[in-house]
């Protein structure tokens, strides 16, 4: 979200590349495909408080890309509902419809994207940067680096520049691990979406439930952060055996009967509410970073980090 805001907005004063390591665009904003099973496996929805990231979402909504998912909502006490409500148009819960990435899809066409191509060095020649991939790979002569990477990676690629190392080691990042469960008949579950408290999975929702989904039924399920980051390095048929056996109890529900199970290890998924500035930015050096890491760890936080960026760089460029 961060890379493409500052793309599209600096788009018209400046030729821009952005560089992505994974084959597609959007970061956690992401889609899992596994035959007919489809897992929004990263972020479940997001929220549209700041009058800016409203305005931004509108063209998305419009055009059919964005709508809001509105679920029977349950709060779980491990094993027990002790709260529920249907989420209505008053506070959306907004979607990529018909699956998350397509939030990524529609923000990146036009802009000039290298896939698969993981940055592994930046280095300042003069007055110019080179950027180096994994690979050995140059890429030459540009005038400014911005760095939306997460907070760990920033620091590793910005070695050079004190400031934004020390900035990246104040901000403590937890990991999330996701469990996609694919079914041939749907559970009849009385909920669609769930924050379970008192147990080590946060979070299980109908995946299918979501706006402009198809059949079958999928259920996705996140591990809270503090147990994923216990076991961040833990075999991950452990990891899929347990996540089975906690979401169980708060489903009430066998879901060992699942034809498709799959979990996915999210090593920087979140980061609480910071304090300090919402970007960094060096203009002897010609630096950059901007990220949900310096907000929160939401999609309107990645916009605005990014959004107050673009201002800066606006005025400079």
């Amino acid at each position: 979200m961060a890379g493409m805001v500052i793309a599209r907005r600096l788009g018209v004063s400046a030729e821009i590349t952005v560089f992505e390591k994974s084959r597609s665009v959007g970061g956690r904003i992401a889609t899992r495909y596994a035959g007919e099973f489809e897992f929004d496996h990263g972020a479940q929805f997001f929220t549209a408080r700041t009058p800016g990231f409203r305005k931004f979402l509108q063209p998305l909504i419009d055009n059919g890309v964005v709508a809001n998912w509105t679920a029977r909502f349950v709060e779980i006490d491990r094993d027990r509902i002790i709260c529920e409500r249907q989420w209505n148009a008053d506070v959306p819960h907004f979607v990529g419809v018909p699956r998350m990435n397509e939030i990524g899809k529609f923000l990146s066409r036009n802009l000039d994207i290298e896939l698969d191509t993981a940055i592994a060095t930046i280095r300042r020649d003069g007055v110019r940067w080179t950027l180096i991939d994994d690979a050995g790979n140059a890429f030459e002569d540009y005038d400014w680096v911005v760095l939306t990477a997460p907070a760990p990676q920033t620091a590793t690629l910005a070695a050079d520049f004190r400031q934004l190392v020390s900035l990246c080691n104040r901000r403590e990042l937890v990991g999330c691990y996701a469990l996609m469960l694919g079914f041939e008949e749907p559970l009849e579950l009385p909920w669609h979406a769930a924050v379970v408290q008192n147990a080590d999975v946060s979070w299980v929702s109908v995946n299918s439930s979501k706006p402009g989904r198809k059949a079958p039924y999928t259920l996705v399920v996140h591990a809270t952060n503090a147990w994923t980051n216990a076991h961040i390095d833990e075999d991950m048929d452990y990891v899929r055996e347990y996540m089975l056996s906690e979401s169980a109890l708060a489903c009430g529900r066998d879901l060992r009967e699942a034809v498709h199970c799959q979990v996915q290890r999210w090593r920087y998924a979140n980061i609480g509410k910071q304090n300090g500035p919402a970007s960094f930015i060096n203009d002897e050096a010609k630096l950059a970073a901007c990220g949900d890491w310096f907000v929160h760890g939401r999609i309107e936080a990645a916009f605005c980090s990014a959004s107050d960026l673009a201002s800066q760089l606006g005025e400079r460029l």
